[in-house]
């Protein structure tokens, strides 16, 4: 047999080798990323399971996200909690939203204010958001301070101020809102035109009244 056949054979032998071998040397989290975006989600969890076992942080992320899209709430907040005890920002992120959306304010506090303390300001409108929600003005004002360019931020940092009744900063960062900014300054809108009206303010009214 021509020495070019019998090398190509062998190269196709080797690279089936290859293949065999990475295949049964697979890990747990490929298998399960597979067997998820086949749809096969019973099998999935077990490889995510065993992946988690075997010290991945990142599949108990995974997982928390195939119970969350599966409609299996309560599951995907026990693997985001212990996503989040690992380390993982984004796992506290995602529950400190869900504690938002559920009104379960003294949580989102738990899980945003060390990482606001530590410097993230993009936690900032959701943590100030918690505290203005339990009435505690003063902390809110303190944090929002932090992102206080933020259009959305701006709205909420006015109504604390409103809140403890420092009209002048109020008025201040929702007309902030309103004029630097082309977009996202609707709900400081609707509250500086209420505030003029509280005011008997009616030059000031007419002139904001349609300028958003």
């Amino acid at each position: 047999m021509n020495k070019h056949i019998i090398f190509g054979i062998w190269n196709l032998i080797s690279i089936a080798i290859l293949i065999a071998f990475a295949s049964c040397n697979s890990s747990n989290e490929d298998k399960a990323d597979r067997l998820n975006n086949d749809g096969k989600t019973e099998e999935a969890i077990k490889h995510y399971q065993l992946a988690i076992e075997e010290g991945s942080v990142e599949a108990i992320s995974k997982l928390a996200l195939l119970y969350s899209n599966t409609h299996q709430p309560e599951k995907a907040k026990k693997y985001y909690i212990l996503a989040s005890e690992k380390g993982d920002k984004k796992a506290t992120e995602t529950l400190a939203n869900f504690s938002l959306r559920d009104g379960s304010y003294n949580d989102v506090i738990t899980y945003l204010k060390p990482m606001v303390e530590a410097g993230d300001t993009t936690q900032v409108y959701a943590l100030g958001s918690a505290y203005v929600k339990l009435k505690k003005y003063d902390e809110a004002v303190q944090v929002l301070l932090k992102n206080k360019d933020n259009v959305y931020v701006k709205a909420i940092l006015g109504e604390a101020y409103y809140e403890l009744g420092d009209l002048k900063n109020a008025e201040k960062y929702w007309k902030s809102a309103v004029y630097n900014h082309k977009s996202g300054g609707i709900n400081s809108y609707n509250k500086l035109l209420e505030l003029y009206r509280q005011q008997g303010r009616e030059a000031d009214y007419k002139e904001l009244e349609g300028a958003y």
